[in-house]
């Protein structure tokens, strides 16, 4: 696969871990969970499934010949044991239960289990992550930055969009809402290290879905500072004008994005420029 496919692999499963994320219902006696979408996920990772005893099991090989075991199933909870464990302890015969050691087993869980619900989704989110190789080189950048190029000759909505959440995904921008602005406006910031009580991003970027205006202010942001909440409400205005217009701003993030592979390649921990 292209570094342009693994990424929308990245951007794909980010997709699906939000919208699980966002829905799963964990309250005791009450608890759901979309298993169409979680089967999707499980799709992207190395977890097999086994259809046993009327339980859907996802395994993959852990250590000391126990296997990481996933039920598919409301809870959907990860063991460290082996297949047949987990088929007694979730769907046990009515002969297993004359046993004392089995009652014990079906019982309490928690010798073998590692994690349920938002925690078992991350978890197999994480898995589907490290599968993907995200590693790019000049070349892999110079093509986005052209297909971005384009995508604004053209004022291709869909072709920006898809360059910027490209890009978005090399260096992790997120959306951002200050409150004050329209609808159509869109804004996503850089995470930056530290900041203390109050979040702090570097790069505000703001692009206009129904007019095409994509602009970037460079330095520092925070949604809680009353100055940088003056400066989007006087850019909304025109009273204000963003550092970088329209190309340069894709240009920027190219820059910013080999940046990063150069720091990534030396080991260090990259402060945003």
């Amino acid at each position: 696969m292209s570094f342009k496919d693994n990424l929308k692999t990245r951007i794909k499963a980010d997709g699906l871990f939000g919208q699980l994320a966002s829905t799963i219902k964990e309250p005791p006696g009450k608890r759901w969970m979309d298993k169409a979408l979680t089967h999707e996920l499980l799709a992207m990772t190395d977890f097999e499934y086994k259809k046993v005893s009327g339980l859907d099991l996802y395994t993959r090989p852990f250590e000391g010949g126990t296997l990481e075991v996933l039920v598919l199933d409301n809870e959907l909870p990860i063991y460290h044991t082996t297949i047949s464990d987990v088929v007694l302890r979730k769907a046990p015969y009515w002969q297993q239960m004359f046993s004392i050691r089995n009652i014990k087993k079906i019982m309490n869980h928690h010798d073998v289990l590692v994690t349920t619900g938002k925690e078992s989704l991350k978890r197999i989110h994480e898995n589907a992550l490290a599968l993907i190789d995200l590693t790019y080189t000049r070349n892999d950048l110079a093509s986005l930055l052209e297909e971005a190029r384009q995508g604004i000759d053209k004022k291709s909505i869909t072709q920006i969009r898809e360059s910027l959440d490209l890009f978005f995904t090399i260096l992790d921008f997120q959306p951002v809402s200050v409150g004050v602005q329209e609808k159509d406006l869109k804004l996503f910031v850089r995470a930056r290290a530290g900041g203390g009580a109050m979040p702090v991003f570097k790069h505000l970027v703001l692009f206009d879905e129904e007019t095409m205006q994509l602009d970037l202010k460079k330095g520092t942001f925070s949604p809680q500072s009353d100055m940088d909440l003056v400066w989007v409400i006087q850019y909304i205005k025109g009273e204000k004008k963003a550092d970088l217009q329209g190309p340069d701003v894709f240009a920027f993030l190219y820059e910013l994005a080999l940046e990063k592979a150069e720091a990534h390649q030396h080991g260090v921990d990259q402060e945003t420029p």
